[in-house]
């Protein structure tokens, strides 16, 4: 049974971020995702790692999303597409672009502009997931150092993007970054990103998920006590936060090796 909180009351959107892990046991989970991402009555899901085989969800999920893009300019395939919700929003721009600094493809952000087709109202979506340096890369660099080097590049990138969409559509242009950042807190690329906008946890009104590791490392176990790598950060001058959540109950946890993270919120 999940334990999911309904959407807060008085919050007009719901925010999710899903890293869905492109394993061996992917096409196996396929199903559970899809029926998830239903359950949690997303407006818009920020996604990680979708592969060719993940692709599938698209079609699985027809019915109230669509992705925002597939591949890069280049042609590329982008694994990290967001989807929204066709019946509330009206796509106005969307895009993906890999990193400066990465050790494989997969790693990007892709971008959204959507307007609620009820009010009007525009807000902008950034979803990463952030370079990491693993031993199978075969660099001659090390994660702690030149991986957090990437990451806080990364950072930049993005709101350089987040820049690009404000002073194309209005300095008080609500934005949202979703993502796995592979990164904790007390790191140099979390804290870049902490002096430009807010951690949606440290503000949400009615409480937020504390305490718990985001990633688990295998579907179906448990997530062990620490702090979380993936996030939802807003720009809070236009952004209300009512709820955050990182769901780590076994329906969350079998999904993948991530938790997603959820987050309710109003358009100020």
């Amino acid at each position: 049974m999940s334990t999911l909180k309904p959407r807060a009351t008085g919050a007009d959107i719901r925010i999710v971020s899903s890293n869905i892990l492109f394993d061996k046991g992917l096409a196996d989970r396929l199903s559970l995702i899809a029926d998830y991402y239903r359950e949690a009555d997303a407006d818009v899901i920020g996604m990680q790692e979708v592969n060719s085989v993940g692709t599938e969800l698209y079609s699985m999920l027809a019915e109230l999303y669509q992705p925002v893009t597939r591949a890069h300019e280049d042609g590329k395939h982008c694994f990290t597409p967001i989807l929204y919700r066709t019946d509330r929003f009206d796509l106005i721009e969307g895009g993906s672009a890999l990193y400066r600094l990465r050790a494989t493809d997969t790693k990007s952000m892709a971008w959204a502009v959507l307007a609620d087709k009820a009010s009007g109202k525009k807000l902008a979506v950034i979803n990463t997931h952030s370079a990491i340096i693993l031993p199978f890369h075969k660099l001659e660099a090390t994660d702690p150092v030149e991986g957090e080097q990437w990451r806080t590049d990364n950072v930049l990138q993005m709101l350089e993007k987040r820049d690009e969409l404000r002073a194309k559509y209005g300095a008080a242009l609500p934005v949202f970054i979703t993502g796995d950042f592979n990164a904790f807190a007390k790191d140099t690329s979390i804290k870049t990103m902490k002096q430009a906008m807010t951690d949606a946890a440290d503000i949400a009104i009615l409480g937020a998920t504390e305490g718990i590791n985001s990633f688990h490392g295998q579907p179906g176990r448990p997530s062990p006590v620490g702090t979380p790598i993936d996030f939802i950060f807003v720009t809070d001058d236009v952004v209300k936060i009512h709820l955050h959540q990182i769901p780590h109950d076994e329906k969350a946890s079998a999904i993948s090796d991530h938790c997603p993270v959820c987050v309710d919120a109003s358009l100020i």
